[in-house]
């Protein structure tokens, strides 16, 4: 039973991946599986280590976020076993990512990270991607980590104007 348990976890988290055309966070797949009730959070952080430790997944950290990837090896287990997951849940899952498929591109494009460099201060790094194109990418210098945090924070709201704001003055 917990065999069949993690099995359909784990047919979920792999359709996902491979409905959503490229990596997603962590928090946006528990997302979806903890409020649909379809696992708790124990069950699922074992699912992603399995998932990982058995080379379906990729998982790593992109700045404060970590994000899944799906593998080739995880590709072609969907392909053999995705037929075992059932219409209802391919449904649901379907119509979460299309609600939230905005909000999934935007964690995976737009990315601010930040670390204590060897003199002291603070570089903070933003980038907006389309496509896996890099689109605009800024490095700013601060001088203690809250003003860079709190500058990682904002970009996330602020990098269209930011872009926007650039063009304009440049053109």
């Amino acid at each position: 039973m917990i065999d069949t348990v993690f099995t359909v976890y784990k047919l979920i988290i792999l359709y996902m991946l491979d409905r959503s055309e490229g990596e997603v966070t962590q928090g946006m797949l528990s997302s979806f599986l903890l409020e649909s009730g379809y696992a708790n959070f124990v069950s699922l952080a074992e699912s992603y280590d399995q998932l990982e430790k058995q080379g379906l997944v990729r998982i790593f950290m992109r700045g404060d976020k970590k994000f899944l990837d799906l593998t080739d090896a995880g590709r072609q287990a969907f392909g053999f076993f995705g037929r075992q997951l059932s219409p209802q849940i391919r449904m649901q899952a379907d119509a979460w990512l299309i609600e939230n498929g905005q909000k999934i591109r935007e964690e995976r494009e737009v990315s601010a990270v930040y670390e204590k460099m060897t003199s002291g201060v603070y570089e903070v790094r933003m980038s907006v991607k389309e496509k896996d194109v890099t689109v605009l990418e800024v490095k700013i210098s601060v001088p203690d980590a809250a003003s860079a945090e709190a500058i990682a924070d904002k970009w996330g709201e602020k990098n269209v104007d930011i872009y926007q704001y650039l063009i304009e003055k440049l053109f």
